[in-house]
């Protein structure tokens, strides 16, 4: 304790000196400009005294010797209120009434707002082929993720083949097709079911699209928010770890 009291002592010295000598050069700059102006003294001997006053001036609005430790602590400061913010700020919500206005916000926003991690979960009775022949922004959906998976994409893809031995097959296909994407990883949910469940698209930590379909409609939402992010990719991370992966 002792040490530290003297430590903090110096410091207190120091300020205190330090504060003595900037007034003592705001005096000195202020004495030089009267007689100078006085005198005639020519501007270029004054400008070594205009110097020294700007000198003072800035010495005075910014302390040199804290601005560094200041900058640290308000960079920190910064930071805390960036997470708390992003803790405490409420999910939004957008809906799509059709299934063109859901992937084509889908595509736009992977596109677009500078993902890099793909998490995706495709579970319809029907193959992507099949509904991409009654739903153009949907091919164009898959198509665009495929590509954007061999610019360096991470994607992730659930399907459900369920007991249908064509899904099955497409699933084969889809692999030896897209071999060479290292980033894109398939598993198969091996679910029998007769109606198609909500499929959803997670987009890194920040966004999460889910498609309802309902005989030929398809209608959808968009959640947007680190936890409602959170909750879906921990639910995707589950199934994904008990599906079978596609080779």
């Amino acid at each position: 304790m002792a040490g530290s009291q003297s430590v903090e002592e110096l410091e207190r010295q120091i300020e205190r000196w330090d504060d003595r000598v900037v007034t003592g050069l705001c005096i000195v700059a202020c004495a030089a400009s009267a007689v100078a102006g006085v005198f005639g003294v020519p501007v270029a001997w004054q400008m070594p005294f205009l110097f020294l006053a700007i000198y003072v001036i800035m010495r005075a609005l910014v302390p040199m010797r804290k601005s560094k430790d200041e900058l640290a602590r308000l960079h920190e400061e910064l930071k805390s209120l960036r997470e708390s913010v992003d803790r405490s700020a409420p999910i939004r919500i957008e809906h799509y009434p059709s299934a063109a206005a859901f992937y084509g916000a889908a595509t736009a926003y992977l596109l677009q707002r500078g993902v890099r991690n793909l998490d995706t979960w495709y579970v319809r009775t029907g193959t992507p082929d099949e509904f991409s022949q009654s739903t153009q922004e949907f091919a164009d959906y898959f198509r665009q993720v495929l590509d954007w998976a061999r610019t360096g994409g991470s994607v992730r893809r659930l399907f459900c083949s369920g007991s249908s031995t064509e899904f099955a097959d497409w699933i084969t296909r889809h692999r030896d097709e897209t071999r060479d994407l290292t980033r894109y990883e398939i598993r198969d949910v091996r679910w029998s079911i007769r109606a198609d469940l909500m499929s959803m698209a997670i987009m890194d930590d920040r966004a999460v699209f889910l498609a309802f379909t309902v005989g030929p409609r398809v209608s959808g939402m968009r959640l947007e928010g680190p936890e409602a992010a959170k909750y879906f990719k921990e639910y995707f991370d589950r199934h994904w770890e008990n599906a079978d992966a596609v080779r």
